[in-house]
C-alpha cells in the first residue's frame, strides 16, 4: 500500500480519538441498558406479593375447564391410537401367518421334486417312434465329413431322410451340424 493511503487511514483515526465528547451531560446518563439478571421482586415489590399470588391462583382457576378439556381429548386420542395400533398387530399376525403357510406349500413341494437319482434312465433313442439314435447320426454325420461333405449337405441330407432333430422340433441346419462336429 502507498504511503498516500496509509496517511489518509491513519489521519482519519488521529481525529477521532482527539475529539471526544463529554457524555457526563443531564442529555446522556450512563447506566446499564440491559435488564438486570436478577427478577426476584425487591424490596419495594415485597408489598404487593400478595396480590400477585391471588392473581395466579386466580389464572390457575380459569385453566381448570382447559385442562380438563384437553384432558378429554387426550383419552379419546389415545383410545383412537390404541385401536389402530391392535389393527396394525393383527394385521402382522396375518402377515407372519401368510408367510408360515407360503414356506409350508414351499418345503412340501420341495419334498415332492424327483431328485436326479429317481429321474427315470434315459433311452439311446432320443425321439419315441424314431428308429435311429443319436449315436447313427452322429456316425452319420463323422462318416460324411470324412468323405469331405459340407455342414449344409449333411443338413440336408438329414432333412431327405426325415431324420428329426435331437429335441424332435424344428429342422437340421448347418449351424446345428458345425456346433455337433465341435464338441465331438
Amino acid at each position: 500500500m502507498n504511503d498516500f493511503l496509509k496517511n489518509l487511514r491513519n489521519s482519519g483515526k488521529k481525529e477521532i480519538s482527539s475529539v471526544r465528547k463529554n457524555m457526563d451531560s443531564n442529555y446522556f446518563t450512563p447506566g446499564e441498558r440491559r435488564t438486570p439478571n436478577d427478577r426476584r421482586a425487591s424490596a419495594f415489590n415485597r408489598s404487593s406479593a400478595i396480590p400477585e399470588k391471588e392473581a395466579r391462583r386466580e389464572d390457575i382457576e380459569d385453566l381448570i375447564p382447559v385442562i380438563a378439556e384437553s384432558t378429554i381429548q387426550l383419552v379419546k386420542e389415545m383410545g383412537r391410537i390404541a385401536a389402530v395400533s391392535e389393527m396394525i398387530m393383527e394385521s402382522q399376525i396375518r402377515q407372519q401367518n401368510a408367510m408360515a403357510d407360503f414356506f409350508e406349500s414351499l418345503k412340501t413341494l420341495m419334498e415332492n421334486i424327483q431328485g436326479p437319482d429317481q429321474m427315470p434312465i434315459a433311452t439311446t433313442s432320443y425321439a419315441s417312434g424314431t428308429h435311429y439314435t443319436k449315436d447313427d447320426i452322429i456316425s452319420t454325420i463323422n462318416r460324411m465329413r470324412d468323405q469331405g461333405a459340407t455342414f449344409a449337405t449333411i443338413a440336408e441330407y438329414l432333412r431327405d431322410k426325415g431324420i428329426p432333430t435331437f429335441s424332435g422340433r424344428g429342422h437340421w441346419h448347418a449351424q446345428t451340424i458345425h456346433r455337433l462336429c465341435k464338441q465331438i
